[in-house]
């Protein structure tokens, strides 16, 4: 069964899924042992799978997969939503997500595919009351409920087929005074409202075709300013955040669904509480504290009542989480932080006794102004399987090379082994989808275009080139997959692209921007609001932001300083630190990214490389970081620490090919490959304990002449 919940004036919906025990012949199901979401013998596993955050300042929807076995969230790209996303709901199926946009007055509908990536619905919006702040759908699948602050309603729709709404024959029901978040019961027999302004809950029971009656009496008061409200899995039970009174009102559910309040009624949070989650098992509660930056924590009682525990509090150690969120399996907390400039979801495991603890990577990066979470649930993990990789040969006849990925990370060359490609290939890059490449041609001054076939193969596009700035050398695909941005390094510029229908590359009405000089890397973070450009020539990085129509606009300040001759830009999967190897020295140049997306140098700015490192890459779990080594032909091998910087591990390098270009990592964090471009040979590792890397067998495949560049896609599933 699933919930949303919200958040006070800053609304949140997020979805709590209620741990299901499903009767199934022999062991537990979806190896939970080794994740730790294992059930007793006899029931089935249920394991989180995709999170989709609403960040009300950018007008998307971020997209993650979710590592069951760790909780850490992967950027799975983002999608437009309607003006001022609020709230984000799944339903029970994991099959349709609905985000209800406050400024706009609509209902954003979606279908989840099976990579996790959301799609608009043929009927992209259906239109709600005014300023909508909250959207839940009932356990059953059936019914969406939405409250609207505006107007004092409750919006009723039925999913229908394809799990698009329509408004029941009783459009909406009044509600109390600015309403701000709705929920269901896990039996679906009743709903509850938290009236922001009237202070207190509305109460109704859910009829024939989901028609709200009220009660008898209708509301039941709250605290000062109730912003949330929700049910424990029991149904015996309901919590609300009363903002303004910093307390949590504690109720009985009774007969019929009249809530009745404790003795005491109330219990005490930290400042500006604007959301509470109960674990699956009903054991513990966990409130989100806005004003004082802190996630209360609670165990439950078999009366329903709330004692802090031990350590009554944990820091978010970010401003203003207003959205809480406890996962399927109880395992895994997380919450959204939308103030102070800050957009991040901030991770925790729950422990023996309920206690928070950060996750490794603490942090994942969202758009601007992350107001809601909502989570999928299933019986298996999301599994990531690598699938292909492809690798541009500079002095090789212009040629891609094209592999396959086996079951143990082994390339196999594909027939055919190659494609054809503009005059010197010297840049690769795949979109988010896995559908198209793109590679940069140094000297034609083009990008040449590809589909991916079925079995991995290339098929130029048409047309197969566009045209790009002088000697492009980098290229990159923002996560959401709807921009291209190239770095042109004669020319002093990025070009800037729309992919169109089919992955063709269109200019943007402003088709470049000015950058420092030489520029010959470039990269988009996680969360796709912020581009960062590698100059060559002049030591330094320059900065953008992504504009709504993907236009990049410089930083204050424009650029930032790094060590001689940067050659590459590694971002680690949080969106929390940028890495730049610096060509012409040995060193790496280590930066935090603000609250603004500008980078800041670490306290510790630059750790030892090898002889010229030409490329870095880190791994996606956030926990280790690779530079290739020009001129020493070796990889040096680092650890992340919990403040960003680099420490090089008790094996500090290991040796590749000749002239070691690039490496690269597959979305797993199991394999790594190094492009050797002096002997035309990938060096193929296993990603062992600690990061350590470990040849394979074979310990290189061919690639062409002067190899310069790889990139790898696969299967999120």
């Amino acid at each position: 069964m699933f919930r949303t919940f919200f958040i006070r004036n800053v609304p949140i919906a997020l979805v709590v899924a209620v741990l299901l025990t499903l009767a199934a012949c022999g062991g537990g199901g979806g190896g939970g042992g080794s994740s730790g979401s294992g059930s007793p013998t006899g029931t089935v596993s249920v394991y989180p799978r995709f999170a989709y955050v609403a960040n009300a300042r950018s007008n998307t929807v971020s997209e993650y997969y979710v590592d069951a076995a760790t909780g850490q969230w992967h950027a799975n790209g983002y999608v437009p939503a309607g003006t001022s996303p609020y709230s984000v709901t799944v339903d029970p199926s994991g099959h349709y997500a609905y985000v209800a946009n406050q400024v706009s007055n609509t209902v954003s509908e979606y279908t989840i595919g099976a990579n996790g990536t959301l799609t608009a619905m043929a009927t992209p919006t259906v239109a709600t009351g005014t300023s909508p702040e909250s959207i839940t759908v009932d356990p059953t699948g059936h019914y969406v409920y939405v409250a609207n602050y505006g107007d004092s309603t409750v919006s009723e729709y039925t999913i229908g087929t394809g799990g698009v709404l329509t408004p029941m024959t009783t459009a909406t029901v009044a509600a109390g005074n600015g309403c701000y978040f709705v929920t269901v019961d896990p039996s679906g027999h009743y709903v509850y409202v938290a009236n922001y302004v009237g202070g207190s809950v509305s109460e109704y029971t859910i009829g024939t075709g989901g028609v709200l009656t009220a009660m008898a009496p209708p509301t039941i008061a709250a605290g000062a300013r109730p912003v949330f409200i929700t049910v424990d899995p029991s149904g015996k039970y309901t919590y609300v955040a009363n903002d303004s009174s910093n307390t949590v009102s504690e109720y009985t559910i009774g007969t019929g669904g009249v809530l009745t309040a404790m003795a005491p009624p109330t219990v005490a949070v930290g400042a500006g509480p604007d959301s509470v989650a109960i674990d699956p098992s009903g054991r513990y509660a966990y409130v989100a504290n806005a004003s004082s930056s802190t996630i209360a924590q609670y165990t439950i009682g078999s009366n329903g009542m709330l004692s802090a525990m031990a350590t009554p509090t944990v820091s978010t150690g970010i401003s203003g989480p207003t959205s809480v969120l406890v996962d399927a399996s109880g395992h895994y907390v997380y919450v959204a932080n939308n103030t102070g400039g800050n957009s991040y979801v901030s991770a925790y495991a729950i422990g023996s006794a309920g206690a928070l603890t950060p996750l490794s990577v603490p942090t994942a990066a969202t758009q601007a102004a992350p107001v809601s979470i909502a989570m999928t649930t299933g019986t298996a993990p999301v599994t990531y399987t690598p699938k292909y990789a492809y690798v541009v040969n500079y002095q090789s006849g212009n040629t891609i090379s094209e592999y396959t990925i086996g079951s143990t990370g082994t390339l196999t060359a594909m027939s055919p082994p190659t494609v054809t490609s503009g005059n010197a290939p010297d840049a690769v890059a795949i979109d988010p989808t896995g559908s198209y490449v793109y590679v940069t041609d140094y000297s034609a001054g083009t990008i040449s275009e590809y589909t991916i076939g079925s079995t991995g193969a290339l098929a130029a596009m048409s047309p197969g080139t566009v045209a790009c700035g002088t000697g492009p050398y980098a290229v990159a695909v923002d996560p959401s997959g709807r921009y291209a941005y190239v770095a042109n390094s004669v020319s002093n510029t990025v070009s800037q692209y729309d992919l169109g229908a089919g992955g063709v590359l269109t200019a943007m009405s402003t088709p470049t921007v000015a950058t420092g000089n030489s520029p010959v890397s470039i990269a988009v973070d996680p969360s796709g609001r912020y581009v960062y450009v590698a100059n060559n020539n002049d030591g330094t990085v320059s900065q953008y932001l992504i504009g709504i129509s993907g236009v990049l606009t410089a930083m204050s300040p424009a650029t930032v300083a790094t060590g001689s001759g940067p050659e590459s830009i590694g971002i680690d999967p949080s969106g929390r630190y940028v890495y730049v190897a610096n060509g012409a020295g040995t060193t790496i140049s280590e930066y935090t990214i603000g609250s603004t997306g500008a980078l800041s140098a670490m306290s510790v700015p630059t750790v030892a490389a090898g002889f010229a490192p030409h490329s870095v890459g880190v791994d996606p779990t956030g926990q280790y970081l690779y530079a290739a080594n020009l001129n020493s032909h070796d990889v040096s091998e680092y650890a992340v620490g919990s403040t960003g910087v680099l420490n090089p591990m008790s094996t500090p390098t290991v040796a590749v090919g000749n002239d070691p270009a690039s490496v690269g990592l597959d979305s797993a964090g199991r394999y790594a490959y190094v492009v050797n471009n002096g002997d035309g040979t990938v060096s193929q590792f296993t990603i062992g304990s600690g990061g350590v890397l470990m040849p394979m067998n074979p310990a290189t495949v061919a690639a062409g002449v002067g190899p310069m560049s790889l990139a790898i896609t696969g299967a999120i599933q």
